[in-house]
């Protein structure tokens, strides 16, 4: 049996409380305590990751969190976390983490090392939600801003792309970027071959860009509405609870 985390994604376009009020009434519910909930960051959400020139204000939120269990998020979501889903065009994703590496160790997500024990590897032709979360150096930002317009341009016309959004809890150094794809394969080619995103990766490693560097692999299991294209990234999978 799987005791991986269970992982659940909460991107919200228009917020209709104001996006400060809205990110301040989250993190008072996260701080009295939700059973179950091993780890949760809320954050500012823009288009950075398929998008040349990112929209940053008027800026959407998003919430992710680790969970001990499905059982846990679904409770939350009826319960203390309520709050968080007040808003038009939402997108929400369930999923399984099967998968976590760190660029160096010791490094986390805000104090979360993400849990895989008994997760199944994916399928190369499985869909997968790639999520990269990193903290830039001062005196870097500048690069990895100008690489990441090339990587961005690569994703925004890949033909397994399926969706994404770059997300912040401590701008403007930490980027955390997640990205919805048709599988595995597409994923891998994506990263992997010449190109932008390639070129981005190369880069941030030659000139240690980073000062924290995690990486996960996430098997979608429910998913509703869309995360910056049109349709529905996975529209075999059941709608996502949330109340």
């Amino acid at each position: 049996m799987s005791q991986a985390d269970y992982l659940t994604i909460d991107v919200f376009e228009k917020p209709s409380l104001s996006a400060a009020r809205w990110k301040r009434s989250v993190r008072d519910a996260i701080s009295r305590g939700v059973d179950g909930l091993r780890s949760a960051t809320v954050n500012h959400a823009n288009n950075g990751t398929h998008a040349l020139i990112p929209r940053v204000f008027p800026a959407g939120r998003a919430l992710v969190a680790a969970w001990e269990s499905p059982e846990a998020a679904a409770a939350a979501w009826t319960g203390p976390l309520k709050v968080a889903l007040d808003g038009p065009e939402r997108f929400s994703l369930d999923g399984e983490v099967v998968r976590f590496r760190v660029a160096t160790p010791g490094d986390h997500w805000h104090g979360w090392t993400p849990r895989t024990d008994g997760a199944e590897p994916l399928d190369t032709g499985e869909p997968m939600i790639a999520i990269v979360h990193g903290i830039v150096n001062r005196g870097h930002l500048h690069k990895f801003l100008r690489n990441n317009l090339h990587a961005a341009s690569r994703a925004a016309h890949h033909p397994g792309h399926r969706g994404s959004v770059d997300i912040s809890s401590q701008l403007p150094f930490e980027h955390t970027s997640i990205s919805l794809w048709k599988s595995l394969r597409t994923a891998q080619e994506y990263a992997y071959q010449p190109g932008g995103h390639a070129f981005a990766m190369k880069s941030s490693l030659e000139t240690n860009m980073h000062r924290v560097g995690c990486y996960l692999q996430v098997r979608p299991l429910a998913s509703t509405g869309s995360l910056g294209i049109d349709t529905a990234p996975f529209p075999t999978l059941p709608p996502a609870f949330r109340g």
